[in-house]
């Protein structure tokens, strides 16, 4: 008896199943049955968003970078504490060297401004690298930026590195 109570609701369950689908794929369309924003539904098309944007266009990139010492400079250190400015298309600022930086901000994108690149799964070797830290704030593209950089493990160090020409050209 349970087997033909399953086996006669099993349509049913379908049924509702393919209306659940069905009204979900109708949802955000606009009443000529096309999506807004696209032609024919009297909207204008949508915005370009930073996942649309490709790297060092829409929103544009301008940053300020803060240089300083945690503690004493190691000799020989070639590092000049202060503040740069840094804008992208076109680049610019104060910043030493904006077009390269600007070029490697293209390359790398924001996972390295975003990310503290640390991965839960990949240990960092503890290694101190340096006393540089650098503090980057600002936004890429629309992509707020608020992070430091520093060189205090090797997973940092790498992070550092990546990011050279913005923040130590």
């Amino acid at each position: 008896m349970a087997q033909h109570t399953f086996t006669a609701a099993l349509p049913a369950r379908l049924t509702a199943l393919a209306a659940v689908v069905l009204l979900a794929a109708a949802c955000g369309n606009g009443p000529s049955g096309t999506a807004p924003g696209s032609p024919g539904d009297g909207g204008s098309a949508p915005s370009t968003t930073e996942q649309d944007a490709p790297p060092g266009e829409g929103e544009g990139t301008e940053l300020a970078i803060e240089r300083s010492l945690d503690g004493e400079a190691a000799p020989g250190l070639d590092f000049q504490e202060g503040t740069w400015t840094l804008t992208c298309a076109p680049a610019g600022g104060d910043h030493p060297a904006p077009e390269e930086a600007c070029a490697r901000i293209d390359e790398v994108g924001t996972d390295p401004f975003v990310s503290d690149g640390q991965d839960e799964d990949v240990p960092c070797t503890l290694q101190y690298g340096g006393s540089e830290v650098v503090r980057v704030t600002g936004h890429i593209d629309g992509t707020e930026i608020d992070t430091e950089f520093t060189k205090q493990n090797g997973c940092e160090i790498e992070r550092f590195d990546t990011v050279a020409e913005v923040v130590d050209p």
